[in-house]
């Protein structure tokens, strides 16, 4: 608990804590879900809001879970041992901020018991909010919301650890899409009868959710190539560990072109979804980083990863609203 004493104000603690830039990609891709079908359907608007809240709730405890776990296996004191070199490669300060300031618990922020406790109001208010959703979508909300948690929990977890056996990706890939293409779905669910919940099957927003859950996937694969060592010495079977890096990055440039073919796809539906390629830029820049293979490379790549991610949903955000505003219709 070296670092348990330093000098910080409470705000900075808790951000330490529980990590609130890393949830963003998770509310805004809820956020992509829930404003589609605002905007083009007529959802009950505290269903559209409720969401993306319990959704950024739910994201806090799963990065928070991850490091209460990744804490108890030992595999974050192992990979942040040497914090202090890895800092100094990263020159932007936005980057420590996000990915190297350490695991809380290993610093002495927060301790094993008051975890749990945080872990247990995290679960019981994101449960809470989530009653009217609930109410709405009946059991296929509760479905999808059970789901999503046990992925969230499991990724980490004891006894699946998934992370660690080499299905993080696929995890990580399958809640992001879930939480894009299932925010829209429980919103435009209808009661059809006693037991029968039905929302609507978009062709559209089920392409963008592949693309939201193939760029988070790439984000998750990359990120482990910065912990390659610690990995290894945990004993822990990641896509890395098992390709190698060099095979690592074959993957990671493959599902990165999967992603653009799907981004082109969106412009079929609708021209303004060429927005999605101004992403380009750091895409290449993460490219090149992995061709070079300069000093600490396996570092630069997952950042710009979350970069291309995040811009990806706030990207599609603008196209939505500016077609519905604007009523621009597609082309074909």
């Amino acid at each position: 608990m070296e670092n348990a004493d330093r000098d910080i104000s409470f705000m900075r603690k808790v951000n330490l804590i529980f990590r609130f830039s890393y949830t963003l990609p998770f509310f805004t891709a809820s956020v992509c879900g829930s404003l589609f079908a605002f905007l083009f359907y007529e959802p009950p608007l505290h269903v559209v809001i409720l969401m993306p809240v319990v959704v950024l709730l739910l994201a806090v405890f799963v990065n928070f879970s991850n490091d209460y776990f990744d804490h108890r296996s030992g595999v974050d004191k192992i990979r942040f041992s040497q914090a202090e070199e890895m800092s100094k490669v990263l020159d932007i300060e936005l980057l420590k901020k996000i990915y190297w300031e350490g695991n809380p618990f290993d610093n002495g922020l927060v301790t094993d018991k008051q975890g749990r406790i945080i872990m247990a109001a995290l679960v019981i208010i994101s449960v809470i909010l989530a009653i009217p959703i609930m109410l709405h979508g009946g059991w296929v909300a509760a479905a999808f919301g059970v789901v999503g948690i046990l992925l969230s929990y499991f990724y980490t977890a004891p006894p699946l650890d998934l992370g660690a056996r080499g299905l993080g990706e696929v995890d990580v890939g399958i809640s992001f899409f879930m939480l894009v293409f299932c925010s829209f779905y429980v919103a435009t669910i209808e009661m059809d009868g006693l037991f029968a919940f039905t929302g609507v099957f978009n062709v559209e927003i089920f392409v963008f959710a592949l693309i939201v859950g193939v760029l988070v996937g790439l984000m998750r694969l990359t990120d482990s190539m910065s912990g390659q060592d610690a990995h290894i010495a945990n004993g822990e079977r990641s896509i890395s560990v098992r390709f190698g890096l060099d095979g690592t990055v074959k993957i990671a440039k493959g599902v990165v072109i999967i992603a653009y073919v799907m981004a082109a796809v969106m412009v079929y539906f609708n021209p303004l979804y060429l927005l999605l390629f101004l992403t380009l830029p750091l895409t290449l820049k993460a490219w090149k980083v992995m061709d070079e293979k300069g000093e600490q490379w396996c570092l630069r790549v997952s950042p710009l990863f979350f970069g291309n991610a995040f811009l990806t949903e706030l990207l599609f955000i603008a196209a939505v609203i500016v077609i519905s505003v604007a009523g621009v219709g597609s082309l074909f």
